[in-house]
């Protein structure tokens, strides 16, 4: 498969395939994660459906260390690819594979140790605690191997190839799909789900170093680089420091969102587990827009060509634009439809139209805040990410207490405490874009 230096030809049009993939592969994640949802719901019920959606916030914690990881080999693969040092390349790739590996194991053996602690915190309804500590602990062993693989799948789409990862996830997403009810029906129940998980994930390190071994000698491991340098852990923790911490303070306000939902019984934590399904389609659609940004802002600054930026940035506003009237649209016409897929129950079907009711506006605003996440993160400057989304989640928390103090209202709670930590994110990437700062800051790998 072609690598790609998209700092050269025409810029929109190098964005515009770059990005095709990212949302090919994006949206079949989408299929998967709704399936998936249907699966747990229609096969196990709204306690099942419950277990996920407690179950979440503990894989997001797993998924906050691996998405520092990642985003911290994709800055530092593309900048090394677009500039005169591509070389260095295969010197960092094994470096970064042992601290992916180190810290998977590191993150999936302490969350097992402490599932209980989580799900109390969470104050996670009793009648699926049981159920929950058994899907976390099959589903956080599958998780390790995904830490390597997401390093590979990251770096090969650094240097501009977003084909060869849509394939990988393509392949993995489609056996997790087909092995999910499989798992369930043989009487393993939710367990099952996270059964068919960590098989996928397995398989997927084992096609992605397959492949990186035999097509792309820049990605491959190798003996002779594996010391871990001062200066390569230098480069990691600032890079990949800022932005665990980030993620983290994300997760907190996800988990003070389920501990709301949990609130009003089974029902309103599996409304919020349906909507959640919605958010996080949505999310992933906006996440192409920010990867996307991420690597064709980090190859223009490894070029050295600083003064392109403000033209990625008018297209990636451009591109953003298709995602944004998908969502629109979607939430106007099959709000209803998507939230009964997931369960018969008439009342959880309600509950989970009236809470997406509120939440809906907020979700509009996705893709323009990945936008500016993408293009914050190219440049490299990840403490700055992390007080963007610091701050965001305290905006929100503020929010959320204030409007559940004065009106006893979990889900209008939920719904506008959401929107303001969207736009408190984006004010804050976009005040940064025009103040400049970002043109001083920046240093060239």
């Amino acid at each position: 498969m072609k690598r790609k230096d998209l700092t050269q030809g025409n810029v929109l049009a190098n964005m515009i395939k770059f990005c095709i993939p990212l949302l090919i592969t994006n949206l079949l994640n989408s299929m998967y994660n709704i399936v998936d949802g249907i699966w747990v719901g229609r096969l196990v019920g709204d306690e099942g459906m419950a277990a996920v959606t407690n179950c979440w916030p503990i894989t997001l914690v797993a998924s906050s260390v691996l998405s520092a990881i990642s985003v911290t080999a994709s800055v530092m693969v593309a900048q090394r690819y677009a500039s005169t040092k591509r070389e260095e390349i295969n010197q960092i790739m094994t470096p970064l594979y042992i601290v992916a590996i180190s810290l998977g194991l590191v993150t999936s053996g302490i969350l097992v140790i402490t599932i209980n602690f989580w799900l109390n915190l969470l104050n996670a309804p009793k009648e699926i605690i049981v159920i929950s500590k058994q899907y976390l602990i099959v589903y956080l062993i599958g998780y390790i191997f995904n830490f390597f693989a997401y390093t590979i799948i990251e770096s090969i789409r650094a240097t501009g190839n977003s084909k060869v990862p849509l394939i990988l996830l393509v392949t993995t997403n489609m056996i997790n799909i087909i092995l999910d009810p499989i798992f369930i029906l043989m009487g393993f129940g939710i367990v099952g789900a996270a059964i068919a998980s960590a098989v996928a994930m397995v398989f997927e390190l084992i096609i992605s170093f397959i492949y990186v071994n035999k097509k792309f000698k820049l990605l491959q491991f190798n003996k002779k680089f594996i010391k871990l340098k001062r200066n390569f852990l230098k480069e990691v923790f600032k890079l990949g420091f800022p932005m665990l911490f980030a993620e983290l303070s994300t997760i907190f306000t996800i988990m003070l969102e389920v501990y709301l939902s949990n609130s009003l019984g089974v029902v309103g934590s599996s409304s919020y587990g349906i909507v959640s399904k919605l958010q996080n389609v949505f999310y992933i659609l906006g996440s192409s827009i920010k990867s996307m940004m991420t690597v064709v802002v980090a190859q223009f600054i490894g070029k050295c060509a600083l003064e392109s930026i403000d033209g990625v940035m008018k297209n990636g506003l451009k591109i953003m634009l298709v995602p944004t009237m998908f969502i629109a649209v979607f939430l106007i016409f099959g709000s209803e439809w998507f939230c009964s897929i997931f369960t018969t129950s008439q009342e959880v079907i309600e509950t989970s139209i009236d809470y997406l009711s509120i939440v809906g506006i907020a979700f509009v605003l996705i893709p323009l805040c990945q936008t500016m996440m993408g293009f914050v993160l190219g440049t490299g400057n990840t403490a700055f990410s992390f007080i963007a989304l610091l701050i965001a989640s305290l905006v929100e928390v503020v929010i959320l207490l204030s409007v559940q103090y004065y009106y006893s209202a979990p889900l209008m709670a939920l719904g506008i405490s959401i929107l303001g930590w969207y736009i408190t994110n984006i004010i804050f990437c976009t005040g940064y874009y025009f103040s400049n700062r970002w043109k001083r800051e920046v240093e060239i790998v």
